[in-house]
C-alpha cells in the first residue's frame, strides 16, 4: 500500500468528482465525493494508516464505495473508475474548471451542448457570442467567462510563493548536502520571490563559488534538475522535477554582495540605484561598486552598498522605486514588522467547523511550537454549510469548552471567536446578542461574490459599522490563481475601517495573501489597524505566519500597525474599545 497524504489522497477524490460532473454522472455520488474530499483533507489522523487498518468507514461520510476508492488508490495509484472518465473525456475539457466560475457542469454543458473541449475553442464561442445562446447564459455571463479565461491565461504560468520559497528551500538544502562544500562559499534566493511578491515566473538562486565550470556540471546532475534548459559558466537555467523554471547565478564571494541586490531587483529599484551612484561619482553594477578611474570599492554586504550611497538599508521587500530610497535618504524608512513581533493568531479553525484538530490542540500548538501567547477560534458560522458552519447551539457548546480551557491552560488565553458570514445584505450570520457573548468576530463574505460594486461596498461597510466585529477577513475575496477580487471600493471600506476601528486582515493563507501589500500600506496611511492571520485549519499552517509577515514588509507596516503584536492586556483593551 502506497505512502499518500491526507492532501494527495483528498486532491484526488476532489478530482474524481469534477470529472463525474463533466461527465453527467449522479449528483449523489458527486456530493459524496466531494465531500469526503474535504472532510479527508483536514483530517487529523492519517486516512493511510486508517486504510490498512480497514477504519475507514468508520469516518462520518466515508461509505463503502468511497472507501473502496481510497483503497484501490493506495494500492494501485489510480482509481480505475476515474481513469476511464478521464481517458474518454479531452484533456482541455478538465482544464476549463480551472477558470473561475466556470465548474464541472458547466463543462459539462459546454462540450456536450456546444462541442467546446479545450480553451481555444472555448476562447472562440465566447467571442462569437455562441455560449450566452445557452439556457441559464447571457451577455453578462459570457463577458465574466471570458474575462475569467483571460485571467487564468495570465497565471497559468506563474508560481505562488509559497510553492517558489518551499522549493528554492529544498533545492538550497540538496546541494548543500550532496556537493563538496568546497565548490561554493554563499547560497542565496533572489529574484523577486526574495523581494516576497506573491506571484513569480521562475526562480533565481545565487551562489558565490571559485569554482563555476566545476560546480555547473555538478549541478545540472542533482536530482531535482529534470532538465536543462541552458548552461554556460555563470548561469544555468534548469526545469525542476516539479516543472519550475530555475536560473542558478555563479559569481565569486567578492561580487556576491552586488550580484546579490542587483538580481534581487526591482529593475525599477535598480536603475535608481545606479543613478544614485552616478551622481555619487560611482558605477554600480553586478559586479561590483567602482569609483571613476576603475578602483573598485570593498563591499562587503549589500549593507556597505546602501551606507556608500548615503543611505540607510533598505530590506528587499521594499525594493520596488515606491519611495524607499527617499524615505532611505531621510532616516524615514519603516521598522518593519517582523515575525517575532507576532503574539498570537486571531483567524483559525478547529473541529466545530472545518478543522483538523480540537480547540485544546490548537491552542497547545500555537503556545509550543509558535511562542504565542494567545489565539482566537474562529469556526464558520451556521450559513456556511460546506464548511460545516456550526449552529447556534454549536457555538454556544464552544464557548463553555473555551472556559473550561482557558482554566486549565497557563500563561495562555484563547478568545471566544467567530467567522461569521456577512450575508448578501450586509447582516451577520448570528444576532447581535450572540455575538456580544464573543471577544473577537471576524466578519467575511463566503457568498455573492458577483454583486456590482456599489453594493460590494455597502455591504462589507455595513458590516464594518456592526460594533461586534473586530476584524473583516480576507477583504478583497481574491484567490491567486483562481479568483480575482470582487467588485469593491475598498478604499471606501478602509476610509470606514479606520473610522469605526475595525481591523482588516492579511489573510496569510498562500491562495490568498489578503489584504495586498498595496492595500496594506493604504490602511496603515489611513490611521487603520491590520491583523495577519494564517486561517488555519491545521496547526502546521501556522507556519503560514511568514508569508503574512513578507507582505506586511512589502507593504511598509511596523509592529505598532498590527493587533496580534498586541500583548493580551493591548488586545483585551483594543477589542473592548468599541463596546
Amino acid at each position: 500500500m502506497q505512502e499518500m497524504s491526507n492532501k494527495k489522497i483528498a486532491k484526488v477524490l476532489s478530482e474524481f468528482a469534477d470529472l463525474m460532473a463533466i461527465k453527467g454522472e449522479n449528483d449523489f455520488k458527486i456530493r459524496a465525493y466531494t465531500n469526503a474530499a474535504r472532510k479527508i483533507e483536514s483530517y487529523s489522523e492519517a486516512i493511510a494508516e486508517l486504510a490498512a487498518a480497514d477504519q475507514l468507514k468508520e469516518i462520518k461520510g466515508i461509505g463503502s464505495g468511497i472507501a473502496e476508492s481510497i483503497q484501490e488508490l493506495l494500492q494501485n495509484g489510480v482509481i480505475e473508475e476515474m481513469e476511464a472518465i478521464k481517458a474518454e473525456l479531452p484533456p482541455g475539457v478538465i482544464e476549463m474548471t480551472d477558470i473561475q466560475g466556470l465548474g464541472p457542469k458547466t463543462a459539462h454543458r459546454f462540450y456536450y451542448e456546444l462541442e467546446i473541449e479545450d480553451l481555444i475553442s472555448l476562447e472562440k464561442a465566447l467571442t462569437e457570442g455562441r455560449v450566452q445562446k445557452l439556457k441559464g447564459f447571457g451577455k453578462k455571463s459570457e463577458a465574466q467567462l471570458l474575462n475569467a479565461l483571460k485571467n487564468h491565461e495570465k497565471y497559468v504560468d506563474k508560481i505562488m510563493l509559497a510553492q517558489a520559497l518551499k522549493t528554492a528551500k529544498k533545492i538550497i538544502e540538496t546541494i548543500k548536502n550532496k556537493l563538496d562544500s568546497k565548490l561554493f562559499s554563499t547560497i542565496e534566493i533572489c529574484g523577486s520571490s526574495r523581494r516576497a511578491k506573491e506571484l513569480t515566473g521562475d526562480l533565481d538562486i545565487l551562489i558565490a563559488t571559485d569554482q563555476p565550470q566545476e560546480l555547473s556540471k555538478k549541478l545540472k546532475n542533482l536530482n531535482f534538475t529534470a532538465e536543462v534548459i541552458g548552461a554556460g559558466d555563470t548561469k544555468i537555467s534548469i526545469r525542476t522535477d516539479k516543472g519550475m523554471q530555475t536560473d542558478f547565478r555563479l559569481v565569486s564571494q567578492e561580487e556576491f554582495p552586488s550580484a546579490l541586490h542587483y538580481f534581487t531587483g526591482s529593475q525599477a529599484h535598480n536603475v535608481r540605484m545606479r543613478q544614485l551612484a552616478k551622481d555619487n561619482g560611482l558605477k554600480l553594477s553586478e559586479y561590483g561598486l567602482f569609483q571613476k578611474d576603475g578602483t573598485k570599492e570593498k563591499i562587503k554586504s549589500e549593507v556597505d552598498i546602501f551606507n556608500r550611497l548615503g543611505l540607510d538599508y533598505i530590506i528587499p521587500e521594499l525594493r520596488e522605486d515606491q519611495g524607499e530610497i527617499e524615505a532611505a535618504q531621510k532616516g524615514e524608512l519603516p521598522k518593519s514588522i517582523e515575525l517575532k513581533d507576532i503574539k498570537g493568531d486571531l483567524h483559525l479553525h478547529s473541529r466545530y467547523s472545518d478543522g483538523a484538530f480540537s480547540i485544546k490542540e490548537m491552542a497547545e500548538a500555537a503556545r509550543d511550537q509558535m511562542g504565542y501567547q494567545y489565539i482566537a477560534v474562529t469556526d464558520h458560522s451556521q450559513s456556511l454549510t460546506v464548511a460545516s458552519g456550526m449552529s447556534i447551539k454549536e457555538l454556544k457548546e464552544q464557548l463553555q469548552e473555551i472556559d473550561a480551557l482557558n482554566e486549565e491552560l497557563e500563561n495562555f488565553k484563547v478568545l471566544k471567536g467567530v467567522e461569521v458570514d456577512i450575508l448578501k445584505n450586509g447582516e451577520l450570520d448570528f444576532e447581535d446578542d450572540l455575538l456580544e457573548q464573543l471577544d473577537f468576530v471576524i466578519a467575511s463574505i463566503h457568498s455573492y461574490f458577483n454583486l456590482e460594486e456599489e453594493e460590494m461596498t455597502a455591504r462589507i461597510i455595513k458590516a464594518v459599522k456592526n460594533p461586534h466585529v473586530k476584524l473583516i477577513g480576507h477583504p478583497s475575496g481574491r484567490m491567486l490563481g483562481g479568483r480575482e477580487p470582487y467588485a469593491v471600493d475598498l478604499d471606501k471600506v478602509i476610509a470606514a475601517a479606520a473610522e469605526y476601528n475595525t481591523a482588516l486582515e492579511i489573510n496569510a493563507s498562500p491562495q490568498r495573501l489578503d489584504l495586498n501589500a498595496e492595500w496594506a500600506r493604504k490602511v496603515k496611511k489611513a490611521g487603520g489597524k491590520i491583523s495577519i492571520n494564517t486561517d488555519a485549519h491545521h496547526y502546521k499552517e501556522y507556519a503560514d505566519m511568514e508569508l503574512g509577515i513578507a507582505t506586511a514588509r512589502r507593504g511598509w507596516l511596523e509592529k505598532e500597525d498590527v493587533i496580534n503584536t498586541y500583548s493580551v492586556k493591548e488586545l483585551m483593551e483594543f477589542l473592548n474599545s468599541r463596546k
